[in-house]
């Protein structure tokens, strides 16, 4: 099999699956018990929150556990403004984990800014801060688009935002940007940054959330009084054991030049065969969309899961949803839309196994009748 739909998720690191099973089966105690077994317990997962930290450039003392980064998204937006007269910024090209509770707050009478993207892909910064005023509670920033893998140049962004009105709160989902793009967070200038250990060599069910130092919010869960107080609930400390091992195995493996590479190469082939890649601005170098005229994403999905290959038609959590909100915001026809392709790589991609994907949706175009493909 050929996989190439990893910005829905990847497959667990042999180091992080062992991790998480002696977990389970050896270091199985409840890390808020107070005898021995269980205070060790609690020691192991305090080092693999320093692990994470010490790896993606934070404190420790600044990571909190949650399920995954939908829900960090949807904690910053129920705390990120304390009432109606604030108003709130975001951008067009935002995943539906920030999209949707902003449109939530729309819906109670919250004043809710959306920035436009260029057509390259990235946020139109400077129409961004334009929204920005006294009363801009908070500002959410994506830093990788999780559909073309453009690259939101945060760390400039929040300076422009924090200059104009340093009590703006900003954040930044970073899903697709976590370690592949390799920004320390302390020097991010954001306030807080959303991550899945899924889309990083670890399991579905853990996740993070960056709060810097200093900043306040209100807690997730309340309850057993983990996670400082914030987000209350057993700590999964199973999956909290695979995500370190998996941040520490992808840190060594990450090689942005050699996935660049192949996201060119790629880029060439399919150029050369009457498609475009869509999003021309800087990319990680993870995610690959590409319009392949006159043959429909899903079919041509279906066609090469048949041949054993795997590829993606946008973010996975849309799949049951018509159009695309944020292809269409870069000004992508809809009739282009229906036939765009997201292929995404991580660290154990070939190039040889990229080019026969590739290979394999021309021929599979040319097979549906596809007249603009060469």
């Amino acid at each position: 099999m050929i996989y190439l739909d990893n910005a829905a998720t990847t497959r667990v690191f042999d180091c992080a699956a062992n991790a998480a099973v002696g977990a389970m089966t050896a270091e199985y105690f409840n890390p808020n018990a107070t005898y021995k077994s269980g205070v060790l317990v609690r020691e192991k997962l305090e080092r693999d929150r320093k692990t994470i930290a010490s790896i993606i450039g934070a404190r420790p003392d600044e990571l909190f556990f949650t399920s995954c980064a939908t829900e960090s998204n949807n904690w910053v937006f129920a705390s990120g403004i304390k009432n109606k007269k604030g108003n709130i910024v975001i951008t067009a090209g935002e995943h539906s984990s920030v999209y949707e509770p902003a449109m939530q707050l729309k819906s109670r009478g919250c004043d809710v800014r959306i920035a436009p993207l260029t057509k390259g892909g990235a946020v139109d910064a400077d129409a961004l801060c334009r929204l920005v005023d006294d009363s801009t509670a908070l500002v959410s920033v994506i830093h990788v688009s999780n559909e073309t893998g453009v690259i939101n140049d945060i760390k400039r962004i929040a300076a422009a935002i924090k200059a104009k009105n340093p009590r703006t709160l900003i954040h930044s989902d970073g899903v697709q940007g976590l370690i592949k793009v390799g920004m320390p967070l302390r020097d991010s200038g954001v306030d807080f940054y959303s991550a899945s250990a899924h889309k990083l060599g670890a399991p579905k069910g853990i996740g993070l959330l960056y709060i810097r130092n200093g900043i306040n919010v209100s807690p997730l869960i309340l309850g057993g009084g983990q996670e400082r107080g914030l987000r209350s609930g057993t700590q999964n400390t199973p999956y909290i054991a695979a995500f370190a091992a998996a941040v520490d195995e992808l840190s060594r493996q990450n090689d942005r030049n050699k996935i660049s590479a192949i996201r060119a190469d790629l880029c060439e082939f399919f150029a050369a065969h009457g498609c475009r890649a869509i999003g021309d601005g800087e990319n990680s170098g993870y995610i690959l969309c590409v319009c392949v005229p006159g043959a429909k994403a899903e079919i041509l999905q279906n066609i090469l899961h048949d041949k054993g290959i795997i590829v993606g038609k946008g973010a996975a959590c849309s799949g049951a949803k018509r159009g695309n909100r944020v292809l269409e915001a870069m000004g992508i026809a809809a009739k282009d839309v229906e036939c765009c392709v997201r292929i995404s790589f991580f660290a154990d991609t070939s190039a040889d196994d990229a080019l026969a994907a590739a290979q394999a949706i021309i021929t599979a175009a040319k097979q549906i009748g596809s007249k603009y493909v060469k």
